[in-house]
């Protein structure tokens, strides 16, 4: 007699069920990826990035122009800001002094 394999049992069951419906997801998951990809061109992919760049944009969401010219603007405003303060108002720092800052806390 030839040696038979010891029957299976139910977890040996269940594992190869799950084996083979997790084989087969992942072949139809793969299937519909492929597709996907395969339908996306150049043409759409640039015409997105075109309109996130200088499309429509909402308050919450601009463009990235408008969101760069918001950045500039705001940059641009600080500098004016600290041009505007007046040069005695910096101090060359001395160590036995301070100088533009808050006081240390005493340590407890």
């Amino acid at each position: 007699m030839a040696d038979q394999p010891p029957p299976k049992t139910g977890q040996d069951l269940n594992l190869e069920f799950r084996r083979i419906l997790n084989d087969a997801y992942g072949f139809v998951v793969g299937r519909q990826a492929t597709q996907t990809f395969g339908a996306v061109t150049y043409e759409e992919l640039a015409d997105q990035q075109i309109d996130r760049i200088i499309g429509a944009g909402t308050r919450l969401r601009p463009n990235e122009l408008e969101r760069i010219g918001k950045m500039e603007q705001d940059l641009t405003n600080l500098i004016q800001q600290i041009r505007d303060i007046p040069p005695e108002r910096f101090i060359i720092g001395e160590p036995d002094q301070q100088t533009n800052t808050d006081p240390i806390p005493p340590e407890d």
